[in-house]
């Protein structure tokens, strides 16, 4: 397996744009299940905030977990996919983790350095590990 990024952030999205991909605390789990329902994503955590909307993924190939998760991402938007090619970033494997880490440390936030989403990505693997467990799985990322 290997780590995938998909997401779109105040830095490549209009607050538009955004919106439409929001998703709401009560549409997480079905969101979650979308997504590890599909056929290269084994695993997911999906981070939604004002500012990004994020799909962190165990993936077991490249192309199929890309074209997985945006397919699940349009859907929540109502939009083609193609539609959000253009605002939407991709980190896969390592620069995957580079990623996480500058998100986490709030070095790819509005305001630099700003702690709130540490503890934003902390609830979204919270989440995703507790509808992985309601699953009778185990959440092991």
């Amino acid at each position: 397996m290997k780590l995938l990024v998909v997401g779109a952030s105040y830095r490549t999205a209009p607050v538009a744009t955004l919106e439409q991909l929001a998703v709401a605390p009560s549409d997480l789990t079905r969101t979650l299940d979308r997504l590890v329902a599909q056929p290269y994503v084994s695993e997911a955590v999906l981070v939604s905030t004002c500012n990004r909307v994020e799909v962190y993924a165990a993936v077991s190939g490249f192309h199929g977990g890309l074209g997985d998760i945006c397919a699940v991402l349009a859907e929540q938007a109502g939009c083609q996919p193609a539609a959000l090619a253009n605002h939407l970033y991709v980190h896969y494997d390592s620069a995957a983790v580079d990623h996480v880490f500058r998100v986490a440390s709030g070095l790819d936030s509005m305001v630099v350095g700003e702690a709130q989403i540490l503890g934003q990505l902390r609830d979204a693997y919270h989440w995703a590990a507790g509808a992985e467990l309601g699953r009778g799985g185990c959440c092991t990322s």
